[in-house]
């Protein structure tokens, strides 16, 4: 067996997937789950290609949100990837969402609007779509957005999952945790008076939300709140849910003092509560215990607004590890009748507790800005 290895050029495998049955390739293709799936399939070979259409895209029905949102939305896949060109040997993160069009648009994995041209140091000669034969798209983590088609004109959604496919589980601005099954009349408050939530998760299937003072709760099928894990006793102003590795993290991130923030340098221009320090904790679901971890290693936090997830930066050739990507919200002062509030990306590193805004190291920037010629906006077949 071993001589006959040695005699196959690796070449023949990669020609017998090419030379699949079009009819096979067909049932294939009616199984992918994402249009992610798709394009990647239909840019294996010119056979596959054609076995797919490419006006593919999964159903995206006009949701009618009633109080306290009022709004009209679309829930819309949320894809976090490596992008690799396939000749110039880098990568980046990017996400994909998308549009109520349909259109795959390529964001910053921070963001939910940023588009990823917007990066400093990007290449200026930038491509309107990326052709998967010249590009690959390795899929890492997935989440969902809503993509309102109108403006609400009650409460806004800060975070939003769907729910075993019949609903929606959202959190308010307000801070409270609210279900909506497709067609009910009203939103479901799952929350108790006077408890506030901080982020929810879906991990190994299931799905998991945090409140303010550290307790983990797994939501079960009919909805009801089942405490988790024990008391995190973190002090923290802010928990983030990350899943890493295959185990169950929590981020407390630590905010500026409310006098502080209000009484910056007026040479900046800006105010609000930044983080000034941050905590992890891993959960031993073994034991039931809350563990402190003082390094990730190789890996990276990214606290995004859609989805948190984590990435090795193995997978990233010059790119720094053990560190946290987050936004801190800041207002901009044009005048003293007009506030603009925006966000601002910054990075934690563990080696020396230290936050920087993330384009003044470009070890850190460039997980999210390579040296791409013809850095693509949106994805084309």
């Amino acid at each position: 067996m071993s001589n006959l290895n040695t005699t196959i050029s690796p070449n023949i495998y990669r020609n017998n997937w090419e030379d699949l049955p079009k009819e096979l390739l067909v049932i294939i293709g009616k199984h992918l789950e994402s249009r992610i799936d798709v394009f990647t399939f239909r840019a294996v070979s010119t056979s596959w290609r054609s076995a797919v259409s490419f006006s593919y895209r999964q159903n995206q029905s006009s949701l009618t949100l009633p109080p306290p949102i009022n709004a009209t939305a679309v829930l819309s896949p949320v894809t976090i990837c490596r992008l690799e060109h396939q000749t110039q040997g880098v990568a980046c993160l990017v996400k994909v969402v998308e549009s109520t069009s349909g259109e795959l648009r390529l964001r910053n994995p921070l963001s939910s609007d940023l588009p990823i041209r917007q990066y400093p140091g990007n290449n200026n000669n930038i491509r309107k779509s990326l052709n998967l034969l010249d590009f690959r798209l390795i899929e890492l983590a997935r989440g969902y957005r809503l993509n309102f088609t109108t403006i609400p004109t009650g409460s806004t959604i800060t975070k939003a999952v769907l729910f075993y496919g019949c609903g929606i589980l959202a959190l308010f601005d307000s801070r409270e945790l609210g279900y909506w099954g497709f067609g009910d009349e009203n939103w479901t408050i799952l929350s108790d008076e006077g408890t506030y939530y901080d982020d929810i998760m879906c991990y190994k299937n299931q799905f998991y939300v945090i409140n303010n003072v550290g307790i983990v709760y797994w939501i079960d099928r009919s909805r009801n709140l089942v405490q988790y894990a024990p008391l995190l006793c973190g002090f923290g102003h802010l928990k983030n849910l990350v899943e890493s590795a295959g185990h169950f993290y929590v981020v407390d991130s630590y905010l500026e003092e409310e006098e502080e923030a209000m009484f910056e340098e007026p040479r900046v221009g800006l105010c609000g509560r930044r983080t000034v320090n941050m905590k992890v904790y891993r959960l031993d679901e073994e034991w039931g215990t809350w563990v402190d971890v003082d390094s990730l290693g190789n890996r990276v936090f990214v606290l995004g607004k859609d989805v948190c997830f984590s990435v090795s930066v193995d997978d990233f050739p010059s790119c720094q590890g053990n560190c946290i990507y987050f936004l801190d919200p800041v207002l901009e002062f044009v005048n003293v009748r007009r506030t603009i509030k925006r966000f601002v990306g910054r990075v934690f590193r563990f080696d020396n507790r230290s936050i920087k805004m993330v384009e003044c190291f470009p070890t850190y920037k460039r997980l999210f800005s390579p040296s791409m010629n013809n850095l693509p906006l949106s994805i084309s077949a």
